[in-house]
């Protein structure tokens, strides 16, 4: 949540408000984006125009969710929507070789998040997709700008909604610095209440902690926490929050939640982690002395934070000052790989494969080690392969500590 809250306040600082008036309309559609080749990175998104929207060059900003890196920069010429026949779209392939950390284009399987908007100054908030999505159209929900900046209370944008991929891909569930509730779609790895404790954890350091969200009559952070836990827990019964990808949450808020008066010790009961991430064991009235892993080939933890090593499920333990102990079931949902297993680079110049975890040490002993080298330090979640000289040649990458993988390089 934290990298979108600061991607979101990065772009809402950039943009400037227009003088004019604007309203959005979803009723007229442009139609809906087909696109009978769409085949992973191959194809085009859509966006509705609103009809008052007066800006004469539209733009599609993407980025990866999990990391936050954008292909390009902000309303930079290869983020221009093109139009034809009524129609605004973005060509995906435009994506490919966009730059070294994003050196493929748009991948299967992995989440992305764009925003759309014009030179006057109008903009969406962001939505999710990923390859699924190619042929949809993305389209504007309100005619009002009351999407609230996750950072910024004062600043507004456009809701929008993918037509085809509504109950799949949509606005992340997140928790503005108001304690506004918006979106409903949370990862695999993520849960309500992890989003609410990042909420309750991260208040102290909003600038903005004197404002409060319009969604309550709360003046202050434990009324409005109490609220935000109730209207959460809503959602989740009427089955208003869905995993990205598709489903909808079917886990419950704990009791001790619901209740303000409850000033029990609590914490997390249980994390989804993909290898190589972290997360930090957040203890609610109480003090954690000490913490342990019941199996440290799957995870570890070291002051409270909780690092997923191979796939597997663990109990997290801490010890109280006050001496209760309170557990967490972590469950590292993926294993240490490599995106890929064979690389080719150009003599001099660079590769890069990302990890599903992190390198813990490298091992530059080759088969020839005049061919090739990796460029990246220890703890590295990507891979820079540099290419010294024509051959092939095969790298040992430790990964997360608990698995040696092989990765086959043709330098050309």
């Amino acid at each position: 949540m934290k990298k979108i809250i600061s991607i979101l306040l990065v772009i809402g600082v950039l943009m400037s408000f227009s003088t004019a008036m604007f309203t959005a309309s979803a009723t007229e559609s442009v139609g809906a984006g087909t696109d009978t080749n769409a085949s992973e990175a191959i194809g085009k998104v859509y966006f509705e125009k609103p009809s008052v929207w007066a800006g004469t060059s539209f733009y599609a900003h993407i980025w990866e969710t999990e990391s936050g890196t954008s292909f390009f920069g902000w309303q930079t010429k290869k983020e221009k929507l093109t139009e034809k026949g009524g129609k605004l779209y973005y060509d995906l392939s435009i994506l490919k070789d966009a730059n070294e950390w994003i050196p493929d284009g748009l991948q299967p399987g992995v989440d992305y998040t764009i925003m759309f908007s014009d030179n006057l100054g109008n903009e969406t908030c962001g939505i999710m997709f990923n390859t699924n999505c190619i042929g949809d159209t993305a389209y504007v929900t309100s005619n009002k700008k009351n999407f609230e900046n996750a950072v910024d209370p004062t600043m507004h944008t456009y809701p929008i909604a993918w037509k085809d991929n509504a109950k799949k891909y949509g606005i992340p569930l997140h928790i503005t610095s108001a304690g506004t509730i918006q979106g409903q779609f949370i990862v695999s790895d993520s849960t309500p209440i992890k989003i609410i404790y990042d909420w309750d954890q991260s208040y102290p350091t909003y600038p903005n902690s004197s404002f409060y969200s319009p969604q309550s009559s709360a003046r202050d952070h434990r009324t409005r926490l109490a609220e935000i836990k109730n209207e959460i827990n809503n959602m989740i019964n009427v089955g208003e929050i869905y995993y990205v990808g598709g489903g909808v949450y079917k886990g419950k808020l704990p009791a001790d939640w619901i209740s303000p008066q409850n000033n029990k010790p609590t914490s997390y009961l249980s994390l989804c982690l993909k290898s190589g991430t972290s997360q930090i064991f957040r203890v609610n009235n109480g003090k954690a002395k000490t913490w342990t892993t019941s199996n440290k080939n799957v995870a570890t933890v070291r002051n409270g934070k909780i690092t997923a090593l191979n796939k597997g499920t663990v109990t997290i333990t801490s010890t109280l000052t006050t001496g209760k102990k309170l557990s967490c079931k972590v469950t590292v949902t993926t294993a240490p790989k490599l995106s890929k297993t064979t690389v080719k680079v150009k003599k001099g110049g660079t590769a890069v494969v990302k990890l599903d975890g992190k390198v813990s040490s490298i091992n530059n002993k080759y088969t020839n080690t005049k061919v090739a080298k990796i460029t990246s330090k220890a703890n590295a979640t990507t891979l820079k392969i540099k290419g010294l000289k024509k051959g092939t040649t095969t790298l040992k990458i430790k990964v997360n500590g608990v698995k040696t993988l092989n990765l086959k390089v043709k330098v050309k």
